[in-house]
């Protein structure tokens, strides 16, 4: 590896550090306690040292959301390119972004369950291009195909809006009430993805 390689690998390794500090302290004090300062603290860098790659903390918030979002657009696709039929790849995909939450709740807390709207704008997250961007157009795309295929009337946005309720419904309550007595996850999880194809194909058929 050249020195230029080297270099770079060095600069991304220090990029994601700051990201990673960032989101700890995010997740465990909030965004009024968030800094730039505190970040170049947890990884012991100097705050010059932090600006000379991002601007400031809101910056760091939107990579945040961003990476997040990206993760979880790969693991939704790769959960669904290998069902060839509408419904059981929508069916795969949905189940991805549900185990996607669970596997890296402070991700999703971040994007879906923090109220960071003051900081970060909706707009800029769903800008054309960007990871949320895509990750709503491919969902909209699959629940599209899934109602071509069955003849139904329903509209895709509502039903995308309403899918997504669902499956966010179950992440953040598992994420936020640990403590209740839930039943077995997997029961409930696919319980619930039972329901929701049911229920989709009943207003379909009806």
């Amino acid at each position: 590896m050249g020195i230029v390689e080297r270099k770079e690998r060095r600069k991304e390794s220090l990029r994601q550090e700051i990201l990673d500090a960032a989101r700890d302290i995010l997740l465990a004090e909030g965004y009024a306690k968030l800094s730039m300062r505190g970040i170049a603290e947890r990884i012991e860098y100097s705050p010059t040292t932090i600006y000379s790659y991002f601007r400031n903390k809101e910056e760091i918030l939107h990579h945040l959301c961003e990476e997040a979002l990206e993760r979880q657009l790969v693991v939704i696709q790769r959960a669904g390119c290998d069902e060839p039929a509408p419904v059981p790849r929508l069916r795969a995909e949905l189940r991805a972004y549900i185990d996607f939450g669970l596997s890296e709740p402070g991700r999703y807390q971040i994007v879906y369950m923090a109220d960071l709207s003051q900081y970060v704008s909706m707009a800029s997250i769903l800008e054309e291009g960007s990871p949320a961007f895509r990750l709503r157009e491919l969902i909209r795309r699959e629940i599209d195909d899934v109602l071509g295929d069955t003849g139904g009337e329903l509209d895709t946005e509502t039903v995308s809006q309403a899918v997504w309720a669902h499956c966010h419904g179950i992440v953040s309550l598992l994420i936020g009430r640990p403590d209740f007595p839930w039943v077995e996850r997997e029961r409930l999880i696919e319980t619930g993805l039972d329901i929701l194809f049911s229920g989709l194909n009943y207003r379909m058929v009806r």
